[in-house]
């Protein structure tokens, strides 16, 4: 009935001492129990040292435990067998119901349970509660004081509630994790295991109030109690100067155990004290050693001399870190004879670093292991099972239908080899097995085709094809999902026998999810069955689709995948590791949800949250794999023994040390304010800075041989990054050590493995000047036959020069014919980039199809609209200019309604947004009609003919081009409106095309192919006129783009109405070109004077034209009209040569790849050898552009 402490610094041997010591103690007196206690992610790898220490390699006398590994052995021997232990994911359940049930009176917390993780905070909050002895009666008391702040009252009360709510649901029925070690206090002096026995605490930094309560019963009970703490043997060990001190956990702990012992009149023996340990695990490092001793230390010594066992490393970023370390293992295993076993990587951010460790140190053939549990909610299985809830929460939503098919396991479902399932007697087997049969069950486990790749293809081709469709016809809800689909889509429409097939493969596939998920949806109806019920129904699911096959042959798969050749190295052992463990993590939750909540009913949205507390609250544990690798861990979770070399990454602001967490429930302020009243949490955010730099001591001294600090510049978002405080503390403490920043990977020296030397390989391909350590490395991978493909295709890819060959006349002529039929709209794109126009026009290709409303619908109707505006005009009595306003304003409504029927995409109205949007578009056909009837109003041009189609019956010869003798070309299109004003011997003619987007007229866009629409409809309008009007010359009026909108206008607020609408009809003004004769653009606006308000027009004082008019001259129509005529031709050669080259232009900051759906497609970069963009010209002013198009034409003639 003794206590003894071994004091001594880190390095100095007292774990050795310790362990030595227990198995020469228990060899001679093999009657009596030894328990060595360590944390609990420390058991393995103690018990695997003691096993190896000893020389038969079997301990009899000897358990290494934790605390509660020590209750449940305890336990087992009192024959305790019964209990039942909530673990951490049985919490997560309980508290997520007791939220459910008391939401209401949470008026704090109440708000925050549905955010991901935080049913985990409180969980983690009462936990802590429990493990620092506060019960619900002290925190009620708590709440009586009259000092409680009014927030803090609130908050504390929401968890009084949830913690009182939490032991009601369990009381009787369960225990925790935390009342395992009260329960172990009340039974401990039964036990014959601690009687009489040799206790020794090892690895301990500190105990929780709950533990020190065990050893206050376990002190009498044992022989002699024996605890080692690390600490500086120069230090006071009995007495503390505050939290800020190095060793003060260390103090704090030998203060609490002195009283246990004094209390429970236990002697307390000498302590051991160990020697530093220059000869022991630094013999080779003095350096290492003198940094022990003085690291953290108020009056530190500072080391004068060179420095070669310690590093500083400054890299670019945590990527290049980890190369960096990455090689210099390689090196040392090389050089200095290092097994794997000897390196260490500690980091204060071990998820950051995590992501590049596998793709980093594969590369350079090097084994590891990380440190840490992984949580399981982003698993593919979890996926499909979040999914699948969703689905019927969501009553087959788009979005949930499609996260469940493509989680990766619910393909199987859809494969088209599979004969459709046979019916049980009952009929219930079917519905269980939800559309899969044995037979289906047989082939899924086998793959698919002899490669393995074959059915997979196939699953994901026919949910590929299943989404396309349901966006495309607007698939929403259960309802639609049950009934048959027989609308095509647009591009099957016109191959009926394919178009049969696709629907006949997309019902199927439909029928199959239908089916699967009716159970499902049954049984989530309401709350008409019980948790126990809906769960088995899930796991019933979950084995007809053979869920845990898939897992264990994906599992298989990524066990077998070698990621490298060299020193065995798979990156994918981690993820096979999940898949080996995720099924069973899964169903013993389910059978988790059926104990403590079997009997309750629950909503699925109540079902779902359930779940996913579960699911947030399980880890997946991965085991190392062999002895032999380095280990990557934490600064304060992983154990480090026997390491030669330490490598610490992330030295950055921030991670060393940690930045206190925003996120707890409780701030560091009120778990002061709860401290003054003796309710003592674990430390806070102050003290927790000073732990920080306890672990950082213990970390920064575990390594004999060296020691290698790195930190980051930038973060991989590449924001800028301070380093940590201690770069500076070592710096100052070894002024000789200086901070090195290497090269980039990419450089020579970096070449130490084949896959590591490929970055050096590709940096040189774009260098033209290769040196010899290039070339010869070139020359390897050429003739190594494991890379000879590799080399030879990065080599080829390297040389590569874009060409832009056509496709060959015949080819082209098999895609178009010889007879061409376009819309100036294709025209204008092969302008653009002659590839843009060959994967629309050439091969068929289209954006998927959305049942959306889209920018074209919105044109469309309002064309439509118009349209049946002008029609109800033309039919009755009225004309533009007596139309009364009650009429106008029902023929808008009703013009609207048949253009919305007519509209294909008349489901999306369904959609509240597009609801509203009508209401906004019947706004903007009202100020429309409004407007284009006070223009025709104020000129004598009268709209003849609206909508008007030209195509191959009109056999106008303005539409017709004879390409070459063989090829033709014809143009079609729709004219929206012409307009005409006759006299005696002519028909001016004005044509107008509506445009719901901003589009301008420009001269140079005409000359460059860009916009050729107004010049080719005033050509076909001004021979339509011709012929409707034989006798009369038909002239060019002018040529306008409307733009449909109900514009927004600035203003004081002091104008007048009249004034408002003027300046609302100036802004909707038409622009185009208007006929420089006075005669003609006087019949536009008879009331002009100064500047028009219908027309692109403006007068001086004298009647000339203003500079800003935009006008031609009727020889300048005819130059415009030729040349369009000419650069018709020429695209239509063009087309037909096979020109398919992707060749986007670039004018004013504009380019053919700006809104190009296919730029993922052509591969254009401009930094790519023969890839470039058709630069413009771009000639000064409407003259200079005339006369461009003038040269051309005669240059034409001559030629």
């Amino acid at each position: 009935m003794s206590l003894q402490f071994v004091f001594g610094n880190s390095g100095s041997g007292k774990s050795d001492y310790l362990y030595q010591s227990i198995l020469e103690e228990a060899e001679r007196e093999p009657e009596k129990n030894f328990l060595l206690l360590v944390p609990e992610q420390f058991t393995m790898q103690t018990q695997r040292e003691l096993v190896q220490r000893q020389r038969n390699h079997a301990i009899m006398n000897v358990d290494v435990l934790s605390f509660v590994r020590l209750a449940y052995r305890v336990f087992d021997d009192l024959g305790m067998q019964d209990l039942v232990i909530l673990e951490e994911t049985g919490k997560n359940l309980v508290l997520r119901k007791v939220a459910e049930l008391k939401k209401k009176e949470l008026s704090v917390l109440g708000g925050n349970l549905n955010k991901m993780g935080y049913i985990g905070e409180i969980k983690s909050l009462i936990s802590e509660m429990a493990q620092y002895n506060i019960t619900p009666e002290d925190l009620g008391a708590f709440l009586g004081e009259q000092d409680v702040g009014d927030t803090l009252r609130c908050k504390m009360q929401d968890i009084l509630t949830m913690y009182e709510g939490f032991r009601e649901y369990i009381d009787g029925k369960y225990i925790t994790a935390e009342e395992i070690l009260t329960l172990l206090c009340e039974v401990a002096e039964e036990s014959e295991l601690i009687r009489d026995s040799v206790i020794v605490f090892d690895e301990f930094t500190g105990f929780t109030p709950i533990q020190n309560r065990l050893l206050r019963v376990m002190l009498p009970l044992a022989d002699r109690v024996i605890v080692s703490l690390s600490m500086d043997i120069r230090e006071d060990f009995y007495h503390s100067r505050g939290v800020h001190e190095l060793f003060s956990m260390s103090k704090e702990t030998v203060q609490t155990l002195l009283k246990i012992a004094a209390d429970a009149g236990c002697e307390v023996l000498s302590p051991v004290i160990m020697e530093p340990g220059e000869h022991r695990r630094y013999e080779n490092a003095p350096e290492l050693f003198f940094m022990e001793q003085n690291l953290f230390r108020p009056m530190y010594q500072k080391w004068r001399k060179p420095v070669n066992d310690i590093s500083i490393t400054s890299l670019k970023d945590p990527r290049q870190e980890l190369s960096f370390v990455a090689r210099e293992i390689v090196r040392l295993v090389r050089t200095k004879g290092c097994r794997y076993r000897d390196f260490a990587v500690v980091t204060g951010d071990v998820p950051q670093y995590a992501n590049y460790v596998p793709e980093t140190f594969a590369q350079y053939g090097i084994p590891f292991f990380i440190d840490q549990t992984r949580n399981i909610l982003f698993h593919p299985f979890i996926e499909f099972i979040r999914a699948a809830l969703e689905v019927v929460e969501f009553d087959f939503s788009y979005q949930s239908v499609f996260r469940f098919l493509r989680s990766g396991l619910a393909g199987r479902l859809l494969t088209e080899n599979r004969t459709e399932r046979a019916v049980d007697e009952d009929g219930a087997g079917a519905k269980a097995r939800g559309g899969v049969n044995d037979e289906d069950s047989a082939k899924a486990k086998a793959g698919a085709d002899e490669d393995g790749v074959g059915a997979w293809a196939d699953d994901e081709d026919v949910i590929d094809r299943l989404e396309n469709y349901v966006l495309a016809k607007g698939i929403r809800g259960r309802k639609r999902w049950s009934e048959k689909w027989t609308s095509v889509m647009k591009r099957d429409a016109r191959y009926p026998e394919a178009a049969q097939e696709e629907m006949a493969l997309l019902n199927r596939a439909r029928e199959r999810i239908v089916l699967a998920f009716e159970p499902l949806c049954e049984l989530f109806s309401g709350k008409k069955y019980t948790v126990a019920e809906q769960t088995y129904g899930l796991y019933e699911f979950i084995t007809a689709l053979d869920i845990e096959a898939q897992l264990r042959e994906k599992q298989f798969l990524l066990e077998q995948a070698e990621e490298t050749e060299y020193n065995g190295v798979r990156r994918n052992q981690t993820r096979a590791q999940e898949y080996g463990q995720i099924y069973k993590i899964v169903m013993d939750l389910f059978d988790k949800v059926t104990s403590l909540l079997g009997e309750e009913q629950m909503s699925i949205r109540e079902y779902t949250d359930i779940l996913d507390a579960g699911f947030s609250a399980a880890k997946v544990g991965m085991i190392p794999p062999g002895n032999d690798r380095v280990t990557v861990g934490d600064i304060e979770r992983t154990r480090l023994n026997h390491i030669r070399i330490l490598f610490f990454v992330g030295v950055n602001d921030g991670i060393v040390p940690k930045a206190g967490s925003t996120g707890s429930i409780i701030s560091q302020f009120e778990r002061e304010k709860m401290a003054e009243h003796h309710l003592m949490l674990a430390p806070g955010a102050r003290e927790k800075v000073f732990i920080q730099k306890f672990y950082l001591y213990l970390n920064l001294t575990k390594p004999s041989d060296g020691l290698y600090v790195t930190y980051s510049r930038v973060s991989p978002e590449g924001k800028a990054l301070r380093r940590s405080y201690l770069i500076g503390t070592l710096c100052n403490m070894f002024p000789e050590l200086k901070i090195r920043e290497p090269e980039e990977e990419t450089e020579a020296s970096a070449i130490l493995t084949p896959e590591s030397g490929i970055d050096y390989l590709l940096e040189g391909l774009w260098t033209e000047q290769k040196s010899h350590t290039w070339e010869a490395l070139a020359k390897w991978y050429l003739s190594d036959e494991t890379y000879h493909a590799k080399a030879l295709r990065l080599l080829a890819a390297s040389f590569y020069r874009y060409s832009g060959e056509p496709i060959g006349k015949e080819v082209a002529r098999a895609l178009y014919g010889t007879e061409l039929e376009n819309s100036v709209t294709r025209l204008e794109q092969f302008a653009e980039c002659a590839f843009a126009h060959y994967m629309t026009y050439g091969l068929g290709l289209s954006q998927r199809e959305l049942q959306e409303f889209a920018g074209v619908d919105m044109g469309n109707i309002y064309h439509d609209a118009l349209w049946h505006f002008a029609e109800r005009i033309r039919r009755s009595s009225y004309t533009w200019y007596d139309l009364p306003e009650q009429t106008r304003e029902a023929w808008i409504e009703e013009s609207m309604n048949d253009a919305i029927a007519g509209c294909a995409n008349v489901g999306a109205f369904d959609e509240a947004k597009n609801r509203y949007l009508l209401s906004r578009m019947k706004d903007t056909i009202r100020r429309t009609v409004w407007a284009l009837t006070i223009q025709v109003q104020k000129g004598r041009f009268t709209p003849s003919d609206f909508e008007v189609s030209f195509s191959q019956a009109d056999h106008l010869e303005a539409i017709r081009f004879q390409l070459t003798e063989e090829e033709k070309m014809r143009l079609r299109g729709r004219i929206d409106r012409v307009d005409t004003c006759e006299t005696d011997d002519k028909v001016y003619v004005k044509i107008i095309d509506y445009k719901s987007g901003n589009t301008t007229f420009s001269l140079l866009n005409l000359y460059h192919g860009l916009q050729l629409q107004l010049v080719v409809y005033m050509n076909a309008a001004l021979e339509l006129e011709a012929k409707k009007h034989p006798g009369k010359q038909a002239v060019p009026a002018g040529m306008f783009y409307y733009h449909i909108e109900d514009p927004m206008v600035d203003g004081s607020g002091t104008e007048s109405e009249e004034e408002i609408r003027q300046t609302v009809l100036e802004e909707l003004k038409p622009n185009g070109l208007v006929n420089d004769d006075p005669e003609i653009y006087g019949a536009m606006d008879t009331e002009l004077s100064g500047s028009s308000a219908v027309i692109p027009v403006a007068l001086k004082a004298d009647g000339s034209l203003k500079a800003t008019s935009k006008t031609a001259s009727t020889e300048e129509f005819g130059t415009m009209s030729d040349y369009v005529k000419e650069t018709v031709t020429k695209a239509g050669r063009r087309i037909l040569g096979g020109d398919v080259a992707a060749a986007p232009y670039e004018l004013d900051g504009r380019s053919g790849c700006d809104y190009c759906p296919y730029h993922m497609v052509c591969g254009f970069d401009a930094r790519i050898p023969g890839f470039s963009y058709r630069k413009l010209e771009k000639p000064d002013g409407a003259e200079a552009i005339l006369a461009k198009m003038r040269e051309t034409q005669n240059e034409e003639k001559r030629q």
